[in-house]
């Protein structure tokens, strides 16, 4: 650790022969390659060191939040089956948590019946999450509407720096850090890509790319996704949010933000009789090559598909919820 905190600034792998005693520079060569092969020393030019650049430049919120973001990304996904029966060797083992918290009946206030001629709590509540696709095109309007809904930008308020967005869902100090993609597949009245919605213009950019992965692909090998019309992928650019916000507690707060506009997203969807399934399990490296994201910064963060449900599928899983 002595030696590697000496070493401040580019120079050739035998120099180490000048920072650790008892060395010869062969000797020193062949130590500095194996401490290149970890990741201890960074090599010049290098993707690593674009990188770590990337990182002193953008990066303000420290290293336990760093810990946090980049710890996360680009994991090994199991499959549907094996999560599955990982959860009946663990429920072997032991019981599962209760999932809700009931109060005493003697102690309980019986409180007015929430769904009762309330429109809006009738479409809340035919929300489903269905990850089987019927017809698999969707119409350019009802992505439209889903877009508008999670990220429209509505207008604008004034604070001590100048303009700030407002927009369909709540943004910490209105910061506004998220930009949604579109992996589309079958659309209709657009042609199958990767666009860029612009929230404040409404309305999307085609991005250059070699090819339309297919979206299984992009969400940890989840092949249910591979049926769907459309992916949006949510990605955040944090430096938007680290401006104005030097404590890393900011960090959730973006974090919080993606569950906002999901939950509009999932709304237009469910008006539309479609079903938008949300997914956090993300293959960030390869999402973040194909939008061309320059910064360490800049992440995809939660993502949700789009496409008519299957009918059959849709009932089965709405009594289930009923009963």
């Amino acid at each position: 650790m002595a030696v590697l905190n000496a070493w401040t600034k580019w120079q050739p792998p035998y120099a180490l022969a000048a920072l650790a005693e008892g060395l010869t520079e062969e000797e020193a060569d062949d130590l500095s390659r194996q401490l290149i092969e970890l990741s201890a020393l960074v090599v010049e030019g290098s993707e690593l060191a674009a990188r770590e650049a990337s990182f002193e430049r953008d990066w303000s919120w420290g290293i336990p939040t760093a810990l946090m973001h980049f710890c996360v990304q680009n994991p090994d996904y199991i499959t549907a089956e094996e999560a599955a029966q990982r959860q009946v060797d663990k429920a072997a083992d032991s019981t599962s948590p209760t999932l809700w918290l009931r109060n005493a009946p003697d102690q309980a206030i019986r409180l007015p019946e929430a769904l009762d001629g309330n429109e809006l709590f009738r479409l809340m509540a035919r929300r489903r999450t269905v990850r089987k696709a019927g017809a698999q095109t969707i119409t350019l309007k009802q992505l439209s509407d889903c877009l508008f809904a999670g990220l429209g930008i509505t207008g604008e308020t004034h604070g001590v720096t100048g303009s700030l967005p407002l927009s369909m869902t709540p943004s910490g100090g209105a910061r506004n850090p998220y930009e949604a993609y579109i992996f589309a597949r079958s659309v209709d009245g657009l042609a199958p890509g990767i666009y860029h919605y612009s929230a404040l213009d409404h309305d999307l950019g085609r991005i250059e790319a070699s090819c339309l992965p297919k979206l299984s692909e992009l969400t940890g090998t989840q092949e249910w996704a591979d049926e769907m019309a459309c992916l949006i992928v949510l990605a955040a650019d944090l430096r938007r949010t680290m401006w104005k916000y030097e404590d890393p507690n900011a960090y959730r707060v973006v974090l919080i933000e993606a569950g906002h506009i999901g939950q509009n997203i999932m709304l237009a969807a469910t008006h539309h009789d479609l079903t938008a399934c949300p997914t956090a399990a993300l293959s960030h490296a390869r999402i973040s090559q194909l939008l061309k994201f320059d910064s360490v910064a800049v992440a995809p963060i939660y993502a949700l598909t789009l496409a008519r449900p299957d009918r059959a599928e849709f009932e089965r899983t709405s009594k289930a919820m009923a009963h």
